[in-house]
């Protein structure tokens, strides 16, 4: 399972993580639940979090993402 901490803009982050092939779980206050069907959440999550710091609308977002 992967989290995505994140207070402002939930859906960009929820799209661009679907994007990613991870299926959106739930959500609960500000943290988005992502499962990984490929396995690795690690990876993933680092592969993720690369992915979203790099693009320009979320750069100055403060957000987490952590494997569970």
């Amino acid at each position: 399972m992967i989290i995505v901490n994140a207070p402002l803009k939930q859906e960009t982050f929820q799209k661009y993580a679907e994007d990613e092939g991870l299926v959106f779980i739930k959500k609960s206050g500000m943290k988005l639940f992502f499962d990984n069907p490929e396995g690795e959440d690690g990876k993933k999550a680092e592969v993720l979090k690369k992915k979203l710091k790099g693009e320009k609308e979320l750069a100055a977002i403060y957000f987490s993402v952590q494997a569970q």
